[in-house]
């Protein structure tokens, strides 16, 4: 585990961050307390009509519990099985009509 500082005024704040963040996560650890600082978020990728997706996962840093990843589709969390066939039926359907 590994302590991360962030600066909120001219203070520094210490996050506790698990080593394992995932390569994926833009999160601004330290901004958060408690739970809220465990979250671990993507950079969004724009669907359709200002519909946002973004990867999104929890890790407990005291216990290295994960919750996730799930992808957020407006206000729809996915699994990754959920979203990769969801993906499969867009290309099916975008190809049927070529």
């Amino acid at each position: 585990m590994s302590f991360q500082p962030s600066f909120v005024g001219p203070h520094p704040v210490y996050s506790v961050v698990a080593n394992s963040c995932p390569h994926w996560c833009v999160t601004h650890h330290g901004v958060h307390l408690g739970e809220e600082d465990w979250i671990h978020t993507s950079e969004p990728v724009m669907i359709a009509d200002g519909t946002v997706a973004r990867l999104c996962m929890s890790i407990d840093p005291n216990t290295g519990a994960k919750d996730g990843p799930y992808v957020l589709i407006g206000n729809s969390e996915l699994t990754l099985t959920e979203t990769a066939e969801l993906g499969s039926s867009l290309l099916a359907l975008a190809g049927g009509h070529e």
